[in-house]
């Protein structure tokens, strides 16, 4: 028997989650410049280990768990390498069960804002879904170039690109900002859609707040990790349709976010079930000498 998943809840799980673990949000790059600088992103690779911690019963799962890997590489001179894998497996009511493989390759440069993205969906090990291009960011709006699944040229409104998302959050936490609001293109879904985001930027805190013992173990490669800045974050998503009213967010994301850019404690909620993520290895890597 096939799985039984809802269908909200099968395009949920095939939501580019990564990249927004990157961040999100700020109105627009002249945020950055009045903001206080923050600290730079340090390279390196990470591991959640993702359970299901709520699910009700329109989503139609008993169970499921997974892994994201996260590495960050690069740095603003020559810009930033994101490899990403999310890999989950469901299982519904009858007891049948469904992998889900998200995996994401990203080239970001900031100035001038360019980027390029290949996202593939695996289900059960076959290929399932492939979108490729790349985009700028230009005066009017972003600009996306697609070579798959088929060749196109989208034009869409304003956005910024993961990395800037990341680092303009930093940069306003620091400045003391409490919520952000912006519009978001990571290349996910079919690469024609802007999310809409709201952040809400939790106070500044040191000691490494709501990490388990074993994140502060995988943490403590981080010198003087307990003496980081830290904030603690709620992203909501909103698919960016042009409508009035309120919204309903498409799914949150709350995590923990040291100065450096690694995050920990992560929750992803996607209203009729959410998902945990521990952080379960941590690698530094070398930065480049700009």
């Amino acid at each position: 028997m096939a799985l039984t998943l809802s269908a909200r809840t099968r395009r949920l799980l095939r939501r580019r989650v990564a990249p927004a673990l990157l961040g999100a949000v700020a109105a627009s790059v002249g945020v950055a410049g009045a903001a206080q600088a923050a600290g730079a992103l340090v390279p390196h690779r990470a591991v959640y280990d993702v359970t299901l911690s709520r699910a009700e019963a329109s989503a139609s799962m008993i169970s499921a768990k997974g892994r994201l890997v996260f590495e960050l590489s690069g740095a603003r001179c020559e810009g930033y390498v994101v490899n990403s894998r999310f890999v989950t497996r469901v299982m519904d009511r009858e007891g049948n069960s469904r992998v889900t493989d998200l995996r994401s390759s990203t080239f970001e440069a900031m100035d001038p804002a360019e980027f390029t993205f290949l996202n593939q969906t695996y289900i059960d090990d076959n290929l399932a879904s492939e979108v490729k291009g790349s985009a700028e960011a230009k005066a009017g709006g972003v600009e996306v170039t697609l070579t798959a699944p088929k060749q196109a040229t989208l034009e869409l409104g304003r956005a910024l690109f993961p990395t800037a998302h990341t680092q303009l959050i930093l940069d306003s936490a620091a400045a003391g900002e409490r919520v952000l609001e912006a519009p978001i293109f990571d290349g996910g879904d079919n690469a024609d859609t802007l999310y809409d985001s709201t952040t809400v930027i939790g106070p500044e805190r040191t000691d490494l707040p709501g990490a388990s013992e074993e994140e502060r173990a995988k943490l403590s490669v981080i010198e003087n990790a307990e003496a980081m800045k830290a904030w603690r974050l709620v992203i909501s998503y909103f698919a960016a349709d042009g409508g009035t009213g309120e919204k309903v967010p498409d799914y949150e994301l709350t995590f923990t976010l040291l100065e450096n850019g690694i995050s920990y404690d992560v929750m992803f909620d996607y209203g009729a079930f959410a998902l945990t993520g521990r952080l379960s290895e941590l690698e530094l890597r070398e930065a480049p000498d700009c």
